[in-house]
């Protein structure tokens, strides 16, 4: 089958991959835990404003490579507190919610091409669901995990994320099988 022929299904499946999160994150309950609050949220504000911090991705204590060898930092990071620090700027939404139907378009269009080069034409409904759904799954549900396991996120989270991944892949799978 022909990638181009499949451009129905996955324009509709990455639509409905991207209600799924939208009802996954603004419906459901389970991400209301995610983040925690700071003991001095105000105190911490005003360091950041103070020191003048840009958007960015932080480590602390921080080391390059070469003074990770430094018994200083081996101290400094022994006795904590260690962490990341993500400085957001002001949030985009649209700007956001469009970055991230492209993700989950380009994820469709990688489904997409797994379906076109393994499944025929005349595939069933119940086979393109599996393939197209398992590939969804893998590609929601567990691509973050290393990352999150790395930069110490909780167990629920990841759970949370993996549950979201699920129903966005079979989202992405039935939205294959019926546009078939």
């Amino acid at each position: 089958m022909d990638l181009c022929a499949l451009w129905l299904p996955i324009l509709v499946s990455a639509v409905a991959v991207w209600i799924v999160s939208a009802i996954c994150w603004m419906v459901l309950p389970h991400h209301a835990k995610d983040q925690g609050k700071l003991p001095d949220e105000p105190g911490l504000t005003a360091v950041l404003k103070a020191g003048r911090v840009a958007p960015g991705a932080y480590a602390f204590p921080y080391a390059t490579r070469k003074e990770c060898k430094d018994p200083e930092f081996t101290k400094r990071w022994m006795e904590g507190p260690t962490g990341w620090l993500v400085v957001m700027g002001p949030m985009r939404m649209g700007r956001s919610m469009l970055q991230t139907f492209g993700v989950y378009l380009a994820v469709s269009v990688i489904v997409g091409y797994l379906a076109a080069t393994t499944l025929s034409a005349a595939a069933g409904a119940g086979h393109v669901f599996r393939v197209t759904g398992t590939a969804g799954v893998l590609a929601y549900s567990f691509a973050f995990l290393p990352n999150a396991i790395w930069f110490g996120r909780s167990r629920t989270y990841m759970l949370n994320h993996v549950l979201d991944g699920v129903l966005m892949g079979l989202a992405t799978g039935g939205t294959f099988a019926l546009l078939w």
